[in-house]
């Protein structure tokens, strides 16, 4: 768009002040001449800004705010937002729980040392193009009388807009706000020198203390006296950061109602996938770098969209487009289009652009209308979105769905509620430990497994009698060895007889795993990790590896960190394997079998410690109590078992039969020196 509308003399060359007027005519720059026609160049203007500015709402400060916004007046965007309550690095989180003020004043003299508060939204550069968050993209003006566009501006999102003078907020002010204008002017003929408002556009950002919430509004007004339609392409949440440290988690992230004959439902669908899981090289889905991918005007449809927006593993932006009647989650008035975009950062990484293009809508002379988004920008917590008593609860929150961001990864066998159960537990044993989340990982796995102790001590008892079994089960393999049928028949009835079954010491093992698996899922997403130390000088951040000291070079499968918490869990993994019970048959088998047992106990703890290298600490370190408790367990379970026997074994009678007993079972007698039996 052109610069800003002057008001100089005719027949004068442009100056660049903002007081002066364009010359008559003045050829439209190049960010209109692209989509308006030459001949009507002369007659639009636009007013705004010759320079960049920033501004910031929120505060970082422990003053009640959760965020700080860092507003761009290019394209009326967000630059950054940063969050008050997380930090890009444990060194910012210490210094900031000692002394707040002080550690803003450190962070600007160390840059290098720490790296400042968490940026959840970023400006994106792809493709020779830089896209801010929420910027304004596009705009078409038409007059009610013509299909075409008397206007279209392709590159609004590069304009400087005006910031509109209003009483800066007090202090210990509830909420902070700001906004900026834009307004577009024509001239009635070639050569009048009067401008004419026509279009202005208001665009509002506004926090609010204890609120993860950043609304945003856009106004527009009919400052003319015709009949005016609009078409809007509005910029959503973009330049999420990658979080996991294995692989890129991020997702372009939309709902929509799915209405039903008793309840409406959010549905909610997340796209993208990333990453090398173990290696973190990183690899592209199906999604096209660059291409729009329209998610439809659900308008009409029984399935109307709600929100968009981008998250990563821990954090999450979306932005809902709020509904000009209440009591409804959705808004069809409006007739929006949302849509995302894959952003390449390099061969292996990507993020996400997203937006939605609003059709065009009539406003009648001197009218207005607004657009309303409520932008969620925070940790993807269960308590912020589900817990009624939660510090940041809103029940939007709920009723659009924000709980299922929240990517589990769990099978079939584990389910959500079961995962979130395990979180609210880990929070609970949290406090009881005073904030150590380590500790509570700890009380939470010996919690466990005391609930399912019986299930374990039934199926180390089991094991344990398929093993004195084995023997004769193995005498039974050698005498049916060339029927099939009848062993299975013979073995039927000897287990029967002897009151066993293999399936014993399986069954608990199966009825376990839908809470082992939920621990996992839950404890891998818990955001309470992230930054959350065990220990003074190791495992300071459970949502990374524990990495007891570093090295320069990269190496094949380790990286450059040595990590010693997966060397313990392979340890415990080992100690395991040694005092699990042999299950029925292997005590007696071929000696190529026994070799291929041996190698299993050196092959699972290699590919425990391969594969949990790189893991969360938080997540190791619960994987590496429960087996050592396992181990534990098993020790006793056993020792009480040998116990069990030998008092049974001393509680049998021995009768003894008049007359001699037999010669087998007499005493030997001792031997004379010349080799005769003495009495």
């Amino acid at each position: 768009m052109p610069r800003n509308p002057a008001t100089e003399k005719p027949k004068k060359k442009p100056v660049p002040e903002q007081a002066k007027e364009p010359p008559v005519p003045e050829p439209v720059p190049a960010a209109a001449t692209a989509t308006r026609q030459a001949a009507k160049a002369w007659r639009w203007w636009d007013d705004t800004v010759d320079k960049s500015e920033k501004f910031t709402i929120g505060s970082l400060l422990p003053d009640g705010y959760t965020v700080q916004v860092e507003l761009d007046n290019r394209g009326a965007a967000v630059h950054t937002v940063k969050l008050a309550n997380y930090f890009a690095s444990v060194d910012d989180k210490r210094l900031y729980d000692k002394n707040p003020a002080a550690y803003l004043a450190e962070a600007k003299k160390d840059p290098k040392k720490y790296k400042g508060h968490y940026k959840l939204l970023n400006p994106v550069s792809y493709d020779g193009k830089a896209y801010l968050p929420m910027a304004t993209r596009k705009l078409r003006l038409y007059f009610a009388d013509d299909d075409k566009p008397a206007l279209t501006i392709g590159d609004l999102d590069k304009v400087f807009w005006r910031r509109v003078a209003g009483a800066p907020s007090a202090e210990g002010a509830e909420s902070d706000s700001i906004s900026f204008s834009y307004t577009i002017k024509r001239r009635p003929n070639r050569k009048g020198s009067e401008w004419q408002s026509i279009l202005r556009l208001i665009k509002t950002y506004t926090v609010r203390k204890n609120d993860y919430s950043v609304e945003m509004s856009l106004s527009f007004e009919n400052l003319s006296a015709e009949d005016l339609r609009v078409e809007l392409d509005q910029a959503g949440p973009t330049g999420v950061t990658k979080e996991d440290v294995r692989a890129d988690s991020r997702k372009a992230a939309y709902a929509w109602l799915e209405p039903s004959e008793k309840e409406s439902k959010v549905e909610i669908k997340l796209e993208g996938r990333g990453g090398g899981f173990l290696w973190g090289k990183g690899r592209l889905d199906e999604l096209e770098p660059g291409k729009e991918n329209f998610l439809g005007h659900r308008t009409d449809s029984e399935t109307p969209m709600l929100w968009i927006g981008t998250t990563n593993k821990f954090f999450g932006a979306m932005m809902y487009l709020v509904p000009t009647k209440q009591g409804r989650l959705d808004a069809p008035s409006w007739k929006a289009e949302f849509y995302y975009a894959a952003a390449l950062e390099s061969a292996g990484s990507r993020t996400f652009l997203t937006g939605v293009k609003i059709p065009a809508f009539a406003l009648h002379p001197k009218q207005s209308r607004q657009l309303k988004f409520d932008i969620f920008t925070g940790p993807k917590k269960r308590n912020i979105f589900k817990d009624d008593g939660g510090k940041y609860f809103k029940p939007l929150y709920r009723d659009l769905n924000y709980l299922s961001t929240i990517e589990l990864k769990s099978c079939f066998c584990a389910f959500e509620s079961l995962s979130f159960g395990m979180m609210w537990l880990l929070d609970v044993f949290s406090m009881v430990a005073f904030g150590n989340y380590g500790v509570a990982i700890i009380l939470l796995v010996f919690l466990v497994r005391l609930v399912l102790h019986p299930l374990s001590k039934r199926s180390q008892v089991s094991m344990m009698k398929m093993q004195k079994l084995a023997p004769q089960m193995q005498k039974l393999k050698e005498k049916y060895a060339d029927d099939k049928e009848t062993l299975q028949k013979e073995m039927m009835q000897f287990y029967k007889k002897q009151g066993a079954s293999p399936l014993l010491g399986c069954l608990p093992m199966l009825l376990q795993m839908p809470i082992w698996i939920a621990l996992w899922t839950g404890i891998n997403a818990a955001i309470e990790l992230r930054h959350a130390a065990f220990l003074p000088v190791w495992l300071t951040d459970l949502a990374s590896p524990d990495a007891l000291f570093s090295w320069s070079e990269n190496v094949w499968l380790i990286g450059d960190t040595f990590n010693l918490l997966p060397i313990l869990l392979a340890l415990a993994m080992f100690l395991q394997a040694k005092l699990n019970p042999q299950m029925s048959g292997q005590t007696a088998a071929s000696p190529e079998q026994q070799k291929s047992q041996s190698m299993m106990k050196y092959m699972m703890p290699g590919m425990m410690l391969v594969f949990f290298y790189k893991a969360p600490s938080g997540l190791t370190l619960y994987i590496m109590a429960s087996t050592f408790a396992g181990v534990a367990e098993q020790y006793v379970i056993r020792k009480h078992i040998r116990a069990k026997d030998a008092a049974a074994a001393a509680a049998e009678t021995t009768v003894r039969l008049p007359g001699k007993a037999p010669r087998s079972s007499r005493p030997k007698k001792s031997k004379g020196p010349f080799w005769t039996k003495r009495g």
